[in-house]
């Protein structure tokens, strides 16, 4: 018997609640009828990166010291890219290895470069890429003899072809995902029979590109009924199932454009530069990529077209990501801030005014409500030392904003207004996604549990009778079945595997790369 982990990115159950009552994820509701489980909580922001590292690793980002995607240096005036690299921490697989089972991983985002294991590693979207245009074709699997039979034997992609966009979300675009999560569990299977692991994850990654651009429509449903159908290569084979998401979408009700609401507020300034005056000729990533698609010319600008010079090229909701560095004038800004919360503030911990400063801006932030209904635009203000536990909870940034109630905040700058009812995402991240364990060794009591996401390694670890670490933050779930093998066993301590990775880092810009926009990283 494997024991699978099944990663659904964004996924929530009210989400998919209606196709489930009226019987149109079969399989998915076989394993629920058979298991036990409900709402996990992720940590903020909730995105992808950190949080399918605070699912591996157990732990929060104050133990990992990476808080997102990327972070803003004030100091240095630059945004650092993230890799796999970065994180401070051994993974569920690395202590099953260390306990005599072997592991596989495929497409689990902020997995590359991928590492080495007693098993094999595929890494996976949106971070393992080369361009905004190129998918990665090389180097994305350990051992040599995964990569080469995946590529070989399944033509195994990581990204969708075409790639789906803000400006190119049509038929092609949805297919494209739809043959993506076929390949995803081709190869999971496949692989499970090649290989032979004793722990096998998987993640599908994709289908919340559709919900971001359609929420609940119709490509989003057929990517759930593709899932379900799918699952059922794995319901009756009589694993123990973990099925999960690191976070889960809400529809997008109001859009928080934060570094506007700074601007206007007098604590971020601005100048022009060159994305200002292409998008005021209607030069835009979005069209861009529209006519070269439409002319069949992607792959030879991706060659052509030096990647910094794409990147100056901004994005019809304004200047975004880390393009809005290049156009802040320092001298006159003291805060800036990324997607989904993280605040950032351009003076040190120890200079005067910054703790009267973070008091001004958690006052105002979580006063600001919306003033069609008045609900809040910001639900709180953490400060991120405080938020977050562990060593490198002094490096996390100056504040972490939870959003309101279907509310997305978006870095952009260029909007005239700090609020709109839409913006590119139709669908935005919530911190409450799903979890459901399934098999012979655990419960049948449904839906009325609640976990935090750093519960599921050490539950997972005891369930494949392996101790579990004591740096973790997470617990053992008690969702056992009282007559089975784990649910009999006590829960066994032990040390944490110590990793130092410091020769291992790459260079900034080579990250910077691999974690181009592919128009979608939010």
């Amino acid at each position: 018997m494997t024991t699978l982990t099944i990663g659904l990115d964004g996924a929530n159950w009210d989400l998919i609640g209606d196709w489930l009552a009226e019987g149109r994820l079969p399989n998915l509701q076989r394993l629920i009828d058979d298991g036990v489980g409900g709402v996990s909580e992720s940590c903020l922001p909730p995105l992808t990166v950190p949080n399918w590292k605070c699912y591996a690793t157990g732990k929060n980002p104050g133990k990992l010291d990476v808080f997102r995607f990327d972070r803003i240096d004030t100091a240095e005036r630059e945004h650092v890219f993230h890799d796999a690299t970065d994180f401070k921490s051994a993974e569920l697989w690395d202590y099953l290895n260390e306990a005599g089972a072997t592991t596989g991983v495929i497409n689990k985002p902020s997995t590359y470069p991928p590492k080495e294991l007693d098993g094999f590693m595929v890494a996976g979207g949106p971070d393992a890429s080369e361009t905004e245009y190129r998918s990665l074709e090389r180097g994305f699997a350990t051992p040599d003899r995964v990569e080469r039979f995946l590529r070989d034997e399944l033509d195994y992609r990581v990204h969708p072809s075409p790639m789906i966009s803000p400006s190119e979300k049509g038929d092609a675009e949805v297919e494209g995902v739809l043959d993506l999560i076929d390949l995803r569990f081709e190869a999971a299977e496949r692989l499970l029979e090649r290989e032979d692991p004793d722990f096998l994850h998987l993640t599908v990654f994709y289908s919340m590109a559709l919900q971001h651009y359609f929420f609940d429509g119709e490509p989003v449903r057929r990517a759930w009924e593709r899932i379900d159908e799918n699952l059922g290569r794995f319901v009756d084979e009589g694993h123990d199932v973990l099925v999960m998401s690191d976070h889960g979408t809400w529809h997008v009700d109001a859009v928080f454009y934060i570094n506007t609401w700074l601007e206007q507020q007098g604590y971020l300034s601005t100048e022009g530069g060159i994305d200002d005056a292409l998008q005021s000729l209607g030069v835009t990533r979005e069209r861009a990529l529209s006519v070269a698609k439409r002319f069949g010319m992607v792959e030879t600008l991706s060659r052509v077209v030096p990647e910094r010079i794409q990147r100056v090229v901004p994005w019809e909701e304004g200047v975004k990501h880390d393009r809005v560095l290049s156009i802040i004038d320092w001298d006159e800004t003291e805060v800036v801030a990324s997607n989904q919360g993280p605040i950032y503030l351009a003076r040190e911990p120890d200079d005067p005014g910054y703790e009267a400063l973070r008091d001004e801006l958690i006052e105002s932030l979580e006063a600001l409500r919306h003033p069609a209904t008045g609900e809040p635009i910001v639900k709180a203000v953490y400060r991120g030392e405080e938020y977050y536990e562990g060593p490198y909870a002094g490096n996390a940034p100056d504040l972490i904003l939870d959003q309101g109630q279907n509310v997305h905040t978006s870095d952009a700058v260029g909007p005239d207004e700090w609020l709109s009812d839409t913006g590119v995402w139709v669908g935005g991240n919530m911190p409450e996604g799903i979890f459901l364990f399934s098999g012979p060794s655990f419960e049948s009591t449904g839906l009325g549990e609640r976990a935090r996401i750093t519960d599921l390694a050490p539950t997972l670890l005891h369930a494949m009778g392996s101790a579990v670490p004591t740096d973790l933050d997470g617990e053992v779930l008690d969702l056992f079945d009282p007559e089975s093998e784990p649910g009999r066993r006590a829960v066994e301590p032990r040390p944490p595997i110590v990793v130092d990775r410091g020769a291992e880092e790459a260079d900034d810009r080579e990250v910077e790369e691999r974690l181009a926009d592919l128009g979608y990283l939010e």
